[in-house]
């Protein structure tokens, strides 16, 4: 399976941010310090090539049933943050302190090439994979697949994209 890079470094920064991102110094040397950045996030859009990974049809036994209005809560966030980036008038308190500082300097560069999407025009849900809502929203000229997550002050903490395999 082959994920599409889209033209966003924004991705890899937003899975370090999800992952909860630990900030360590490198070991000693003769060299100036330098801040390393070791995350890892489950490739929660795979979710059918691994049995770890819950999907609609096959749902973990362990995890906690996603419920209705948690998916509903959601899907309007995930819905609004589209339509924010498509218009150019995002709004960061939504985001996680961690996350809005990485989307604000990229948000022009994800809002162009969501308007060429097109219109909003479905999302289904298939499934909680990891703690995160999976979403598939198809638009007039793209489907793609979502990944959001929300922190402990139900912010928005993660949000990836990318095109939809079918």
């Amino acid at each position: 399976m082959k994920t599409i890079l889209l033209p966003l470094s924004l991705v890899a920064a937003l899975a370090a941010s999800a992952a909860g991102a630990q900030t360590t110094t490198a070991p000693q040397s003769t060299t100036p310090q330098t801040p390393v950045v070791a995350a890892t996030l489950p490739n929660s859009f795979d979710r059918a090539q691994d049995p770890q990974i819950p999907t609609a049809s096959s749902p973990n036994p362990t995890a906690a049933p996603a419920s209705a209005p948690d998916i509903a809560r959601a899907e309007t966030a995930l819905r609004e943050v589209i339509l924010a980036l498509q218009s150019g008038q995002v709004d960061y308190a939504v985001f996680s302190d961690d996350l809005a500082g990485k989307l604000r300097p990229q948000a022009e560069q994800v809002g162009a090439l969501l308007q060429q999407f097109g219109a909003l025009k479905t999302m289904t849900h298939p499934g909680q994979p990891d703690g995160v809502d999976l979403f598939r929203v198809e638009f007039e000229n793209q489907a793609t697949e979502w990944v959001i997550g929300f922190d402990n002050d139900d912010q928005i903490a993660a949000l990836l994209f990318r095109p939809a395999e079918d």
